[in-house]
């Protein structure tokens, strides 16, 4: 099938990986659905901008109703929204800790809970996670458990949805602007401890990303991207 024909929902579309996958399916001709509260997107024919708070009850669902005015179909959905507050639980706050997970997990929760009702046309839903679901950090324990969460809703969703399939992509590091110069000692640490000896880059998620959403025999499948990291013993 043409790639005009089939449509892409990405949400996160302003951060820096989602507005990269935003940029990549442009122009590669899919009708592109981004979903986002913040930033700018570019002018095109094939895109559609809406604006949502997933960390609204209900957003979910109300992401979903307000593309399919648009698209009546929607082929594939990347997950890639993401809330990332670092702080210690002494320091955590219940609003903070809702919203979190609203983002991460119940809002994504609530669009699957619209696929397995109405369908929708949907082929693959792709979840972007982190390997801090299962690798613990002081800082992070409120995100890497809405992480672990969202690897477990992937995979009971596979089972659900079918023959839709649902599968996530486990992120390590990923190189972008500036990175080196706002922490170095984290990059450095990185670069020491991973096995590939560097960050991630947007090309090694599209690779992957491509993949998972057209592999049609893959589903409720947590695929590792950190360089190795992953394999290394830290003790």
């Amino acid at each position: 099938m043409n790639n005009t024909e089939q449509t892409i929902l990405i949400t996160g579309a302003s951060g820096h990986i989602g507005r990269s996958f935003v940029d990549h399916y442009l122009r590669e001709g899919f009708q592109v659905i981004a979903i986002s509260n913040r930033g700018s997107m570019p002018t095109a024919a094939n895109l559609t901008k809406i604006s949502a708070d997933l960390t609204e009850v209900g957003a979910g669902i109300k992401m979903m109703e307000d593309a399919l005015k648009i698209h009546p179909k929607i082929d594939f959905i990347i997950n890639n929204a993401a809330r990332q507050d670092v702080a210690l639980l002494k320091d955590e706050n219940a609003q903070t800790i809702h919203d979190i997970f609203q983002v991460n997990v119940s809002s994504i929760a609530e669009m699957y809970s619209e696929i397995a009702s109405n369908k929708f046309g949907v082929k693959s839903v792709l979840n972007i996670t982190s390997i801090e679901a299962v690798n613990a950090r002081p800082g992070h324990s409120v995100y890497g458990a809405s992480k672990a969460a969202l690897e477990a809703l992937t995979k009971s969703a596979a089972i659900e949805i079918a023959p839709i399939r649902s599968n996530a992509l486990r992120l390590g590091l990923i190189e972008r602007d500036g990175i080196r110069e706002e922490w170095p000692a984290g990059v450095a640490a990185w670069e020491k401890s991973a096995p590939l000896v560097r960050m991630g880059t947007f090309n090694d998620i599209l690779q992957a990303t491509d993949f998972l959403l057209s592999a049609t025999w893959i589903t409720g499948s947590i695929l590792t991207l950190d360089g190795g990291v992953s394999t290394v013993t830290n003790w």
